[in-house]
């Protein structure tokens, strides 16, 4: 070791006993990212010596061993005095975007559209409309060059943790120059997939939680899946449900609907999905009875239906999942349904959207219970509803960013007279995750949990009575919250909210 990095290593000691090892950063993956740097990190400069995340009000020499040693400090807010050619060290001087500061931007940034749609009206002709929209358009993006992600406060907003971040890792480890890690798995797998960083910040989408889906598969096929995945892997595969429970005992707590409406051929086959089945049968028990008093000639599989595999693709097991969504698609296109309902958006975003990625489109239609419903009201189907409850209708992310579906639920809870559907900034395509999705209840429970507390005391307005959604693990990830940090909240599956009525 030569004097200079003897020195360096000094310096680094001192670092972590004045901040703690936790706010010092060398890894190779923290370099990485941090060396990108712009929007979204499109430019590449000389890597730090080390990242320092220190407390407010540091001063500008948080050591001052740094000035003895000559060592330049660059804060991250003015990347172009990084030098190029000497070691320097790196404040990280920003912090992670909480929900308050993202609902102000999206609200300054609709500001700014419908000022730019003002002027383009007023433009005239053609020509000047042309020119009105080129020069208007910049006001369509958020200014922050990390994206938004949902759990990014939760690591001291450490950028290697940001949707910045995982993008940077996940094109490292495609090109080759990084490889998997522990540190590059765990920020790949703590991330719920919730597709909240795409387009909020950039003027173009960016599928971030795609290039984090595929990382992942890169990650098992070097054989680095994270052990605690493993079993809800197998259990899927040997018990056909991610919770490794009996299949006999999926129709435990419905027997009565699987006895009454066993599926024969019916038009409709109604599928509930393994979260649905095993820990909500609740709302198995409203579809059924809501179905029933239209006339909808359904049924449902029972004891025969299994999970939908999502799992299979959102935790990097791609081989497996194409083999199980061919197989499972075969089965069911025997059955010859000419649609498949289901009340769990995580079903409906596997055969909807997943399923013809992976070679299996499905034979037959594919709807979201709340889809059906609003076909129902519009053919007057559905029961006279009133309630003075508030509503709130909760976007789970299969379900609407990924699948687009945001108008039908909020058609149906419309139409309950006397109620009030609250529909606040961080809705639609900027609705919160409860935390559940992409597999991180499942990678890392306590940080879900935290997700989910973080969705239910910041992002459902006072005066909110009951969050209705169309999601088992949002209604669950949201209850569990709700009981720790807001008692009285009530949330509930749409299906409940109808069945009230009858």
């Amino acid at each position: 070791m030569t004097g200079s990095s003897l020195t360096y290593a000094t310096l680094l000691r001192r670092l972590k006993e004045l901040h703690g090892a936790e706010k010092v950063f060398t890894a190779t993956e923290d370099l990485y990212v941090y060396s990108h740097v712009g929007l979204m990190g499109v430019e590449r400069v000389p890597e730090p010596l080390a990242v320092l995340r220190p407390e407010p009000g540091y001063g500008d020499d948080p050591t001052g061993a740094a000035a003895e040693l000559g060592l330049p400090i660059v804060r991250l807010s003015e990347p172009h005095l990084i030098p190029q050619d000497e070691p320097y060290l790196l404040l990280d001087d920003r912090g992670a975007m909480g929900l308050a500061e993202l609902e102000e931007a999206i609200t300054e940034q609709r500001r700014r559209q419908d000022k730019n749609r003002d002027i383009r009206k007023s433009a005239g002709s053609a020509p000047r409309f042309a020119i009105a929209f080129l020069q208007s358009k910049e006001g369509f993006r958020l200014e922050a060059d990390t994206g938004y992600c949902i759990v990014h406060r939760f690591f001291d907003g450490v950028e290697t943790y940001s949707s910045k971040g995982r993008l940077l890792l996940c094109r490292g480890l495609a090109s080759g120059d990084l490889t998997a890690s522990d540190r590059l798995v765990d920020s790949v797998f703590s991330c719920t997939a919730c597709g909240q960083c795409y387009g909020q910040h950039t003027q173009s989408p960016l599928e971030i939680n795609n290039a984090i889906v595929e990382a992942r598969h890169k990650i098992v096929s070097q054989g680095k899946q994270p052990s605690r995945c493993r079993p809800i892997l197998r259990n899927l595969l040997d018990s056909g449900n991610p919770m490794g429970l009996e299949p006999e005992d999926r129709t435990l707590w419905y027997e009565d609907v699987a006895d009454e409406f066993a599926y024969r051929g019916n038009s409709v086959l109604y599928w509930p999905g393994c979260t649905t089945s095993y820990r909500l049968p609740e709302t198995v028990e409203a579809t059924a009875k809501v179905l029933a008093y239209a006339g909808v000639d359904f049924g449902v599989l029972g004891e025969r239906e299994r999970c939908c595999g999502l799992a299979l693709y959102l935790l990097g097991q791609w081989d497996e999942a194409r083999s199980y969504a061919a197989q499972l698609v075969k089965e069911l296109g025997e059955q010859m349904p000419d649609t498949l309902v289901t009340s769990c958006a995580g079903c409906y975003y596997a055969f909807k959207k997943v399923y013809p990625v992976l070679g299996a489109a499905p034979s037959f239609k594919v709807l979201h219970t709340s889809e059906l419903y609003h076909g129902l009201l519009k053919e007057g189907e559905l029961p006279p509803m009133r309630s003075n409850e508030a509503y709130l209708w909760h976007d789970p992310c299969d379900l609407g960013r990924h699948s687009h579906v945001y108008d039908p639920p909020r058609r149906v809870l419309a139409a309950v007279k006397g109620s009030k559907l609250v529909d606040p900034v961080l809705s639609r395509e900027h609705a919160v995750c409860c935390g559940a999705g992409g597999g991180l209840w499942m990678y890392n429970e306590a940080l879900a949990s935290r997700v989910a507390e973080q969705k239910v005391t910041e992002a459902v307005p006072e005066g909110v009575s009951c969050v209705v959604t169309g999601c088992p693990t949002c209604v669950l990830s949201m209850r569990l919250a709700a009981d720790a940090h807001r008692p009285g909240l009530r949330v509930a599956d749409l299906s409940e909210i109808i069945a009230q009525h009858l």
